[in-house]
């Protein structure tokens, strides 16, 4: 306990000197690419908890600094604690609104192409997900077509399709999620 509060006492009296984190962590400013799921190259941990997202390298320090000090990132990415997501990535994020905004518009189209197991829609989302192999994308697909279209909202269809994905283990290889 005593090594957190000068960890945080040195955050407080450099935040000035290395400027305001843009993450608003326990110790940081405004929120905006924390939405996102961004903590700068620190990554994940107590740091990101405590500092919040920071482009400046004071505070990326004084993140990966209280990340090893304290060696819980390791269990942060095991247990899915501390903003250790797979959601929490900017990149994966960013296709998780693609994705959002192509089954919201193309709803109707995309539940036909995957009852069929291929199509222009099935195509078009292996490319938002950045994945090599469509056909196996379109297969798996339509495998769990009643677990992704057994919800009336289209955010809970992206979100199980996208479950759907990043749970087998060939599609995480060959998509870039």
């Amino acid at each position: 306990m005593r090594h957190l509060s000068i960890v945080a006492i040195l955050a407080l009296m450099t935040a000035p000197v290395f400027g305001q984190s843009r993450n608003k962590g326990l110790i940081g400013s405004s929120m905006d690419k924390a939405d996102q799921g961004y903590y700068g190259m620190s990554g994940c941990g107590l740091g990101s908890v405590l500092f919040g997202e920071s482009e400046n390298r004071g505070g990326q320090i004084l993140a990966a600094t209280t990340n090893g000090f304290y060696s819980n990132h390791t269990f942060g990415m095991s247990s899915g604690t501390s903003n250790c997501v797979p959601e929490k990535s900017a990149k994966t994020a960013q296709i998780k609104k693609n994705v959002d905004m192509f089954v919201a518009a193309n709803r109707e189209a995309l539940a036909n192409d995957i009852v069929k197991s291929n199509g222009e829609t099935i195509v078009t989302i292996s490319n938002i997900m950045g994945c090599t192999d469509a056909s196996y994308l379109g297969a798996k697909l339509q495998s769990r077509y009643e677990d992704i279209f057994n919800a009336k909202e289209d955010i809970a269809v992206s979100d199980n399709m996208f479950n759907t994905v990043t749970s087998d283990r060939y599609l995480l290889e060959n998509c870039k999620l």
